[in-house]
């Protein structure tokens, strides 16, 4: 056989062989929507947000934890609750075992929550976490989440005030939720931080969809502590 058609049979094999993967992982009907986030624990388990409605046919809003096998963790955010009203597009699995979600909503786990909110590792949304300013986060939205190695915490999105502070796409939180004083006030920046990265010194990349005049940046920035 000549080799462009051992080619074509083989190709032809290929694209009628099926794709093997973890065929076990999440069997069932699925998510009922998409998935914007994801984030795995220590433990093997899976946090997921986005805009959904349903995992593997149970009613799930917006926030939910998968088992290491992918089946659902009935025991995180039980059905009686509800997840987000909006979309999740950020996650952080905290040092306490809590999950910080950061989207684009009004309530989370049956409280006032604007944009930011933090469960407890059982699916317990925390009264006290981000409570000032009547719990609204941002004027805007949060599109990204970075832990910092003092526990501080980097949020990016599109907004130009955050809990009550000017920040501009980006600020920085205290463990406790409240905003630390000691960071870039982002005056002129201009546009969305839609990703995050920290290094081992704690300093933050920003990249997305943005300028900053004053730091000569466009589109990926390396703001001070």
């Amino acid at each position: 056989m000549k080799p462009a058609l051992l080619a074509i049979f083989f190709a032809g094999i290929l694209l009628s062989a099926p794709v093997r993967g973890e065929s076990a992982f999440g069997g069932g009907e699925g998510i009922t929507g998409e998935v914007l986030a994801l984030a795995v624990q220590k433990d093997g388990k899976v946090v997921i947000g986005g805009s959904f409605t349903a995992v593997n046919g149970v009613t799930r809003q917006n926030l939910a934890r998968l088992n290491p096998d992918g089946s659902l963790d009935a025991s995180f955010i039980p059905q009686a609750v509800l997840g987000p009203n909006g979309p999740v597009a950020a996650l952080l699995i905290l040092p306490d075992g809590g999950v910080l979600a950061g989207g684009n909503f009004e309530t989370a786990g049956n409280i006032s929550r604007t944009d930011l909110v933090k469960f407890s590792a059982e699916g317990v949304a925390d009264p006290s976490f981000g409570s000032q300013e009547g719990g609204i986060a941002t004027n805007g939205s949060v599109a990204a989440l970075a832990l910092q190695p003092d526990g501080g915490i980097v949020v990016g999105g599109s907004f130009s005030t955050f809990y009550g502070k000017i920040r501009h796409g980006i600020a920085r939180i205290n463990p406790d939720g409240s905003v630390a004083a000691a960071f870039r006030q982002s005056e002129t920046l201009n546009g969305t931080v839609a990703a995050l990265a920290v290094g081992p010194d704690g300093t933050a990349v920003a990249g997305g969809r943005f300028s900053d005049p004053s730091q000569n940046a466009r589109s990926i920035l390396k703001p001070s502590r």
